[in-house]
């Protein structure tokens, strides 16, 4: 072979390497500004806020219609984010407002007000009481998308079981009791004791919120919230989990306390 040839050759083989090199750069680039479009997206509009609007004496519903929300964000790429009502904002104005995306509402005791007539949306009746869901217009794209999923949802074979995990609920029967099994094992508690003290707490209402800032099901305060890592305590599960974790740190420091102080 020719050194011209040769030449050729490696000059070739370098610029192959070279150009290899440059593309697995953006391959890598390209998949870490995929990555980085991703999180904004899920830090902004792939939430979807939900407050819900109902009585006390509400109970395990409010999980309920936790729950079936949870379940149709999952199918739609979605997280749900809940905003609590307050009592120095109208529930209504939290919707006008755009402070939340689904209101969730007893429309027979709370209608509709005469200011939002014909701006919003309105699912059907998600239990027989008169609870739906409520949106405003000019920001529910996806208005027809969630009562078709709705209605899918309530014709499948497992909804049935699903609505008696809720539906009614008593001191003695609450939809956690299978993760309160679980979640009972390493604490070394019987878990009826720890339905119990939920029970006590909030009588399962997930969004309950005591005046001194203490949170859900558990009623965990927002510090301690923070200490044990829960980052959403209205969630059921980040605030059984997060209340167990705090039992778990009571038990280890009173037994550190009662250990008996080494002799000289």
């Amino acid at each position: 072979m020719s050194k011209k040839k040769i030449f050729i050759a490696l000059a070739a083989t370098f610029l192959i390497s070279i150009l290899i090199r440059e593309y697995h750069n953006w391959l890598l680039h390209r998949s870490s500004d995929m990555r980085n479009e991703r999180s904004v997206l899920l830090s902004d509009r792939d939430s979807l806020r939900c407050t819900i609007y109902l009585p006390s004496h509400a109970g395990a519903r409010v999980g309920y219609h936790y729950e079936i929300m949870k379940r149709f964000a999952g199918s739609h790429n979605l997280i749900v984010k809940y905003i609590p009502a307050i009592d120095s904002v109208p529930v209504w104005d939290l919707l006008k407002n755009q402070h939340t995306d689904i209101l969730v509402i007893n429309i027979i005791h709370d209608p509709v007000p005469k200011s939002l007539a014909g701006k919003v949306c309105i699912t059907p009746r998600i239990t027989p009481l008169g609870e739906v869901w409520i949106m405003m217009k000019d920001h529910c794209p996806w208005h027809l998308s969630l009562v078709h999923w709705l209605t899918l949802f309530k014709q499948n074979p497992h909804f049935q079981k699903f609505t008696n995990r809720f539906l009614p609920s008593s001191a003695d029967r609450c939809p956690y009791d299978s993760l309160l099994r679980v979640v009972s094992k390493p604490l070394g508690w019987d878990w009826i004791m720890l339905r119990s003290v939920m029970y006590q707490e909030s009588q399962y209402r997930m969004n309950a919120h005591s005046p001194n800032n203490a949170i859900g099901l558990m009623q965990i305060r927002g510090s301690t919230a923070k200490d044990m890592n829960v980052e959403n305590p209205f969630d059921p599960e980040e605030n059984i989990k997060g209340a167990v974790r705090y039992f778990a740190f009571l038990r280890r420091n009173m037994q550190l306390s009662h250990l008996p102080a080494e002799e000289d």
